[in-house]
């Protein structure tokens, strides 16, 4: 019997315009009914994913920043900032290579140099709650995450083979979109957060559902049986899952739910 259902936003309960699939809204109170907790989990920041729930937050546990920040209506159960000279190391690091920009995320707030990027992230798309630094060394907050998104149409792949060599093995570097890469303090993954609210809650991996396109989610898929891939996830994180959603495009994860469940 599945009792705890997870979902990576992006990709995966997203279309690729960024609208969420609608009907996952009137699955909601009848997944809690039947006593199956849902989960999102995604490299997001936890305003935007809030937004995309609204009236229906207190239905929601919500993994923000891969893993580093996990909220249960409005109360935070995981916090895992990074430490100042490892946000400076990335920093270092990324400030070494051409046509990227780094963006430095807090639990409630993300902070950039770029004007372009500030307007990008803060509109409706991503709904995120920026701020405009000078000078991303000195950001007075809590850092838990680094990341650096190319802007030049450079990969993620070819990015994540030049950085991955400059950063310390104390930092752990993933994928989470064809032109963002995500840092954050070593272990800390979706996985991690997903196994935490398991042992919280009394519920094996047996008993546990996974959506997830990207190489950012291949750890919260290994804590699950019921595994799944996107059509559209990218081929090498296909290997990591038991089963396969139809496309984020065409309601993959709300149609897997009700197959599964019978709702």
């Amino acid at each position: 019997m599945i009792k705890l259902i997870v979902s990576d936003m992006d990709g995966t309960l997203l279309d690729d315009a960024k609208n969420i699939d609608g009907e996952i809204y009137g699955l909601l109170p009848k997944l809690k009914e039947k006593g199956i907790r849902f989960v999102v989990a995604s490299g997001r920041q936890y305003p935007s994913l809030k937004k995309h729930f609204q009236q229906q937050i207190k239905d929601v546990v919500v993994i923000a920043e891969n893993g580093a920040f996990v909220v249960d209506d409005g109360k935070e159960l995981v916090v895992e900032p990074m430490e100042q000279k490892d946000v400076a190391h990335c920093l270092d690091r990324i400030f070494t290579l051409k046509g990227v920009e780094p963006l430095l995320c807090s639990k409630y707030y993300s902070y950039t140099r770029s004007p372009e990027l500030l307007k990008y992230l803060s509109s409706p798309l991503f709904h995120y709650e920026m701020c405009l630094a000078e000078d991303l060394f000195h950001v007075k907050d809590d850092i838990i995450k680094v990341s650096m998104i190319s802007y030049e149409g450079e990969s993620a792949e070819s990015c994540y083979g030049k950085l991955r060599p400059m950063l310390h093995e104390d930092l752990d570097l993933v994928i989470s979109g064809d032109a963002c890469l995500d840092t954050g303090r070593k272990g800390i993954t979706k996985g991690t957060a997903v196994a935490a609210l398991q042992n919280m809650w009394g519920i094996s991996p047996k008993e546990t559902m996974v959506f997830g396109d990207q190489y950012n989610d291949v750890e919260m898929l290994k804590q699950a049986y019921y595994s799944y891939a996107m059509e559209g996830a990218a081929e090498g994180v296909k290997k990591y899952a038991r089963f396969q959603a139809g496309s984020n495009n065409k309601g993959g994860v709300v149609k897997a739910i009700r197959g599964i469940t019978g709702l």
